[in-house]
This record gives C-alpha cells, structure tokens and sequence, in this order.
C-alpha cells in the first residue's frame, strides 16, 4: 500500500511532467481515495474503462489520454459527466500521463517502439519523436515488423527505397512529421493515425509511411509505466486494453 499523495509525487518526478509543456492538466485529475493498494491502466479514459477499474476494485486508474483537455467544454454533461459520475462515486483517483510519457526515455511510448523496431544511434526527431538507424530491410519486412510490434495491420505506404536504413516515428496522432521525416531524409516514417495528405506526402517523398492506430501504438509506454510502478511500490497493478480500431 502507498499513499496517493506520494504516488502522484513520484510519478510528477519520474516523468518531469512540470518539464512538458501540454494540452491539459497532467498527473492527477481527479482525486479519490487516501491509499493505493491496485491501479488499473489503460490507453484512454472511457466510461468502459472506468467500469472494468471499479468491477476490479482499482483505487487507482492511469491513463495515458486522461479527461480533462485545455480545448473541451467546462460544462459537465453527457459522456465526460458519465465518466465524472463513476470516479467520483466510487472514490476512485485518476491519473493522466500524455506527452511526457509519450517522451520519457525509459518507459516512453517512442523509446519503446524505436527499440522494438531495432533501431540504435537513437536521436530526437521534433519534439517528440525519435529516429535512428536500422540493419538494413525490405518494405516487406518494415511492414511485417510493425504490424508484429503494435500486433495490429498498419495502413502502409510503400514508396521509399528498396533498402531501408533510416527510420523515424513517433505514437499516436503525429502524421504531421512525416515532413520533418522526408526534410531528415530517412527511409520511413511510423505513427499511429494517417492523415489525408500522408498519402501524398509519401509518394512525393520518396518515403515508406506506416501509421499502425493511434491506440495500439500507445500501449506500449502505459502498459511499462504500470510495471515500473507495481516494480517500485509492490502494488497490485493490471493494464486493461479497452478495444479501440483507430
């Protein structure tokens, strides 16, 4: 058992939330309980999620998309006063981790990936991303690894070279550094949602474009931040992976 105060206080420290700039307010965003004994994480907060968190018991859940964006309503209605309703009358804390997990050097969504990938002499690639350097591939294979990484078909634009050496990604919604990808000159370029002009962008550029669902490619950092946490603190932690195909 921790306390939450003490929890919130590490994680704060360990992901240098204060140092990451977002669209929102990070680590905690709604309190409950005094004590933490089991924590259930997940991609995005959801009236699904907060269901299974409660059915398990959770005093704690962790979400990398949390329910509070600087861009959304303060009237408390429809689904976010669903969602409100269910942690607030089940004294359950949330906790919400976006940019700085999707940037921490560990146990981040990118690191992550960019390891899964294979790929080494690791650099950033805008603010988020990364890019780095590959043994030598075919598309086929790229396509194959991606889709084995994130275990979901990617949307997958085949016009780069026929060797790939040089890839760049980053999770989520980033199709807009495909650009800052064929401006580095790398092979290829992996996200998670595609945009309209990706396909364009790809041919013109000369450039593989693999986008593998905004969810399944930020799995990978809540999912590790859970472990660090049940690692550091001996808690009851579960990943509960609410089914979204975007």
């Amino acid at each position: 058992m921790i306390k939450r105060d003490e929890l919130i206080g590490y994680l704060d420290d360990y992901l240098k939330v204060h140092q990451v700039p977002d669209y929102g307010p990070m680590g905690l965003q709604v309190e409950g309980r005094e004590s933490v004994r089991h924590i259930v994480t997940g991609v995005s907060a959801s009236v699904a999620l907060f269901e299974a968190a409660i059915e398990k018991e959770a005093d704690v859940i962790m979400v990398h998309h949390g329910m509070l964006w600087d861009r959304d309503s303060r009237v408390v209605r429809g689904p976010y006063k669903q969602r409100l309703a269910l942690l607030l009358q089940n004294s359950i804390t949330l906790l919400a981790y976006h940019l700085a997990l999707d940037k921490h050097d560990e146990i981040g969504n990118n690191i992550l990936a960019a390891r899964a990938l294979g790929l080494y002499n690791i650099s950033p690639l805008g603010e988020i991303g990364l890019k780095g350097c590959v043994e030598p591939m075919s598309a086929a294979h790229l396509h194959a690894l991606v889709t084995e990484v994130f275990a979901k078909e990617p949307v997958f634009f085949d016009y780069g070279p026929e060797e790939i050496r040089h890839i760049g990604l980053c999770s989520g919604g980033a199709a807009r550094d495909l650009s800052l990808a064929i401006d580095a000159r790398l092979d290829a370029y992996i996200t998670g949602e595609p945009s309209e002009a990706s396909y364009y962008l790809a041919r013109e550029g000369g450039i593989h474009f693999g986008a593998a669902g905004h969810h399944a490619t930020e799995r990978l950092g809540i999912r590790a931040l859970g472990e660090h946490v049940a690692a550091k603190f001996g808690l009851e932690v579960e990943f509960v992976d609410i089914s979204n195909p975007v």
